[in-house]
């Protein structure tokens, strides 16, 4: 209408149904409702009550409109009109609908149609900018669903203003408005999977980390050290920054078998054995500002005076490879730069391959790494489609701890609509504290768009019902004190990738089941098998010198009752090997004793015994190994561990500065050794290796971790620290 002046009652009811919400739109009013209650909303009059809904199960024009009003609304909700975009937003926005019609049996029976999202949901794709008419075409990515794709062409200003947005919806409906129809009130949410290219950033706001107890915090002023050598009791950080997440799509330089170049995207990269594997590979960013504050220690006592470093920073990249056949992680390489107030500079590589080898450490480690890690939806939640009020309780399959219940979906200034979920672990909330993760989730997106984060671990907490951990186990691998994280996580900007990942592909590159994994384990004697050809005065050597040339010492004695030598370390500290030799004697005496090489002999440079029942003699825990030559072997591989290499390798045998060991163990000792990974169950064997040095005035130190019955590589580190 061109003018502003009402028409009367005969005229209005003249008028269509949709000239009549137009009039509404423009002057401001309600434009649902049927036409009798359009009529009298422009007169002035109340709205009138709705009719009964009819019996029969067909729909009418006026339901029709209904539908489209919804929609209208819907696709509206997400920028009101008086909000001015700039012109270009407007003409970057894509609005793609794929249609589904599935056949009814029974004609007289409305057809069921399902809407589907192509790339992501239309309701929240915009407008494609096109010069081209309407076309529809089958889409060949999805080919293997019957599926229809219909391109609507451009139109300048849609949030700027309601006709736009009616246009839209019109066009829309006029090519399926009884599928509209149907759909509409399906609010439901799929996770998409991960594809190549997919990149999100994000903030990190609203962070604090609490420590209490000494020894929790002694972790941390061990790993950090000189930043918090004076603190104790607590230390509280408050923590704000960004980051980034992405799944790198890999060139055809990243793939190694010729015969998997079609896999294009992938990334060829080595497990805990060496061997090569087709991976997608994740890259997690954070740049951190952190305020600490705490107590520190008066002359030696930790006492309640305030300590405040502010304005520290963090930067980190931790790079994951995870197989693409079993989507399981075979490596973790992350790097972190801690730079204190002071600007004093510590940097820390760790590289694992994998948790399982962490015993109860590895059960905790997606718990704490959760936090500062985007959730991938899709490798949580699956196929899964979820609607408000889902709960994982009435899920038959699902079987992990980690509980979560889907809220009803809501409208968010900064991402539009999105579903809430809250997310929770069942044995940790009655066992160690409490974690709970609360995400908000948007179609298209493989990770949250908000994810806000509480957890509390504190072994205090176990109650007498509490099987997430073996007592023993917690109480070894969890120190004294409480731990608690709150964050919020925020995206600020994402890319989506055009290639899934091959997930589920098998390739020709892929190593057979055992390959290269080695089988020719020894039975022990005296000592685990060492049979080097690379160290001068392997174990064989120094254990024949005890025996010939200190036959009374308490060690050879031990050895000669039936007793054995737990754990050895094999080093060069004055440029003569010398190994240092723990041993058990059956009647559980232990001790330990240093032989260094000497000519033909040996001399004993010091020997010592352990507290009474310390150390528990077990020999029937005694598992078979493999021997310390082939491990060292593979260890020293510059193919199989190449970043490793360059630390501790020196012309094809060891720097002068390593030392090399192996660790039995045969109970849950509770001290630190104890809870090295391999070592917290019943006849393990650990092989360890570190090396330290100065360079450049800093103090470097690396240390690396084998599983020495199957030659898996668990872990190695690197940190580079200021000299003191």
């Amino acid at each position: 209408m061109a003018s502003d002046e009402t028409p009367d009652r005969d005229t209005l009811s003249s008028m269509k149904v949709s000239e009549l919400r137009q009039m509404c739109s423009e002057r401001s009013l309600l434009v649902s409702g049927k036409k009798d209650e359009l009529i009298s909303r422009l007169l002035g009059s109340p709205d009138a009550p709705e009719s009964a809904p009819a019996a029969s199960t067909s729909r009418g024009p006026e339901d029709i409109d209904d539908a489209i009003d919804r929609l209208i609304a819907r696709v509206s909700s997400e920028a009101p009109a008086e909000e001015e975009p700039e012109e270009e937003e407007a003409e970057e926005e894509v609005l793609e609908a794929e249609i589904v019609v599935e056949e009814e049996p029974e004609p007289e029976i409305p057809e069921t149609v399902v809407l589907e999202p192509e790339e992501e949901d239309p309701w929240f794709s915009g407008v494609i900018p096109s010069e081209e008419p309407p076309q529809m075409f089958l889409d060949d990515e999805d080919a293997e669903e019957p599926s229809l794709v219909i391109t609507v062409p451009s139109f300048s200003g849609l949030k700027a203003n309601w006709k736009p947005i009616s246009t839209v919806a019109v066009v829309i409906l006029l090519v399926g408005a009884i599928a509209f129809y149907f759909v509409q009130q399906d609010h439901s949410f799929t996770a998409r999977p991960l594809r190549y290219g997919d990149h999100m950033d994000f903030t990190i706001t609203k962070t604090t980390v609490s420590i209490t107890g000494d020894e929790m915090i002694g972790y941390l002023r061990d790993a950090v050290s000189p930043t918090l050598d004076e603190v104790c009791g607590e230390l509280h950080a408050g923590v704000t920054g960004t980051g980034s997440i992405s799944i790198r799509k890999g060139g055809p330089g990243d793939i190694t078998h010729g015969l998997d170049s079609d896999l294009e995207g992938a990334v060829s990269a080595r497990d805990a054995y060496g061997r090569e594997h087709l991976t997608a590979e994740q890259i997690l960013t954070h740049d951190l500002s952190i305020d600490l504050e705490g107590k520190v220690r008066n002359d030696g006592v930790c006492s309640n005076t305030g300590w405040i470093r502010e304005d520290n920073g963090l930067t980190s990249t931790s790079k994951s490879w995870r197989e693409i056949t079993g989507k399981t992680t075979i490596r973790t390489d992350s790097q972190v730069s801690f730079t204190d107030s002071d600007g004093q500079l510590s940097d820390v590589r760790a590289v694992i391959y994998g948790t399982e080898d962490f015993g109860v450490l590895g059960d905790l480690a997606p718990i704490l790494t959760f936090p500062l890690t985007p959730i991938e939806l899709h490798d949580f939640f699956g196929d899964e489609s979820l609607e408000e009020g889902d709960k994982s309780n009435d899920d038959i399959n699902w079987q992990s701890d980690w509980r979560w219940q889907v809220g009803g979906e809501i409208n968010t200034a900064a991402h539009g609509l999105v579903y809430p979920i809250t997310i929770f672990h069942f044995e940790i909330g009655r066992c160690l504290g409490h974690a709970v993760i609360d995400i908000q989730v948007k179609r298209g997106n493989p990770w949250p768009v908000k994810q806000e984060v509480d957890i509390l671990i504190d072994k205090d907490e176990q109650t007498s019902d509490c099987n997430f951990f073996v007592s023993a186990g917690t109480q070894a691998a969890l120190p004294e004190g409480s731990l608690r994280v709150i964050m919020e996580m925020t995206e600020t900007s994402s890319n989506a990738g055009s290639t899934p990942v091959h997930w589920g592909t098998a390739y020709a590159g892929s190593p057979g089941v055992g390959e290269d994994v080695p089988t020719d384990k020894r039975q022990w004697g005296l000592a685990m098998p060492d049979e080097s050809e690379l160290r001068m005065f392997d174990l064989e050597e120094a254990v024949q010198c005890l025996m010939a040339n200190h036959s009374t010492r308490d060690a050879a004695l031990a050895l000669d009752s039936g007793g054995y030598i737990w754990q050895a370390a094999w080093s060069q500290p004055t440029r003569s090997p010398e190994w240092n030799m723990s041993w058990v004697s059956d009647d559980d005496s232990s001790g330990w004793i240093i032989l260094r090489s000497q000519g033909s002999s040996c001399s004993l440079i010091a020997e010592g015994d352990f507290e009474d029942g310390e150390f528990k003699w077990n020999r029937g825990a005694v598992p078979e190994t493999l021997t310390l030559e082939l491990l060292e072997t593979r260890i020293l591989s510059e193919t199989r561990y190449p970043e490793l290499n360059p630390f501790i390798d020196s012309g094809d045998n060891w720097d002068v500065d390593v030392t090399y060991a192996y660790r039995l163990s045969v109970s849950e000792e509770s001290e630190l050794l104890g809870m090295l990974p391999g070592g917290l169950g019943e006849g393990q064997v650990t092989i360890a290796g570190s090396r330290t040095w100065e360079d450049s005035g800093r103090d470097n130190a690396l240390s690396f971790v084998m599983n020495a019955e199957t030659s898996r590589m668990v872990a190695w580190y690197h940190t580079s620290l200021p000299a003191d």
